[in-house]
């Protein structure tokens, strides 16, 4: 077909359109994501908060086992906030 430089580019006699590269999305100068950062850093708070404070209550009441796994739980959601 004319006007197509690659035989990949039609398709059933019809001639693909050029294709044009996407330009990435504008970063910020600062280096910050923005509220949506904010709000998953709360959320990974409130979480880590959570599971200690539950991990001591269990640790009063004598569940020793239950209040080492929820207190490795509690780790793990703080592990995210680093």
């Amino acid at each position: 077909m004319p006007g197509a430089s690659n035989p990949a580019d039609v398709v059933g006699g019809i001639t693909a359109p050029p294709s044009t590269a996407a330009e990435p999305p504008p970063s910020d100068v600062d280096g910050e994501q923005g509220a949506s950062a904010d709000l998953g850093r709360i959320a990974w708070s409130f979480a880590t908060l959570m599971f200690a404070l539950a991990a001591l209550i269990l640790l009063m009441d004598g569940y020793y086992g239950y209040a080492t796994v929820t207190f490795a739980v509690a780790v793990a959601a703080g592990i995210n906030l680093l």
